[in-house]
């Protein structure tokens, strides 16, 4: 292992979180991020100082270096909401039938746990990854519901039928206030 540390990091890392923050301000410069601190990132560290109404040197100081890292920070916060997630192969065709094995079944047997609380016929399947007798009678259950082919194995209609309930028993369900849900 070296000891190297490489002296072009810290304007690497400057002209990166500059670029960051450019759409934040408009007239921020697009950095070549390469260690160099020549004209144009002095230039972006003006503008940045001047936004911030900071003393407007192009130096890096204590106080810019402050403002600056605070600035990434809020900016790499996560504020949309999460992003959805596809849980079912989109392949055509795929399915799981009972005995069989898949690492999709985990989350899907999850769903099952939480609907196990909202709705009579659904039973706690513990995630396992095995399309096992639970989660078959489960997905039973799920297919007479939906008037789908009764078969306990996963597949594409069972799936969407799945995804509608849990969204409208749990999610939805956690969206309204906790004394409104019954």
């Amino acid at each position: 292992m070296s000891n190297y540390i490489n002296p072009t990091a810290p304007v690497v890392s400057l002209q990166r979180m500059l670029n960051a923050l450019s759409p934040e301000l408009p007239n921020l410069p697009k950095l070549q991020p390469d260690g160099v601190f020549g004209e144009s990132t002095m230039e972006a560290v003006m503008i940045f100082q001047r936004s911030q109404e900071l003393p407007v040197t192009g130096i890096v100081d204590a106080a810019t270096w402050e403002a600056l890292t605070k600035a990434y920070i809020n900016l790499m916060r996560p504020s949309k909401p999460p992003q959805p997630v596809c849980l079912y192969a989109q392949v055509a065709g795929w399915a799981v039938s009972p005995g069989e094995f898949s690492l999709l079944l985990f989350p899907i047997q999850g769903m099952f746990s939480a609907l196990s609380e909202r709705l009579d016929g659904v039973q706690a399947a513990p995630p396992s990854g095995w399309l096992d007798q639970a989660t078959a009678e489960n997905l039973r259950w799920l297919q007479r519901c939906s008037s789908c082919e009764v078969c306990g194995s996963l597949n594409q209609s069972t799936w969407n039928y799945l995804r509608r309930i849990y969204e409208t028993f749990v999610v939805r369900a956690l969206e309204l206030p906790p004394d409104s849900v019954s």
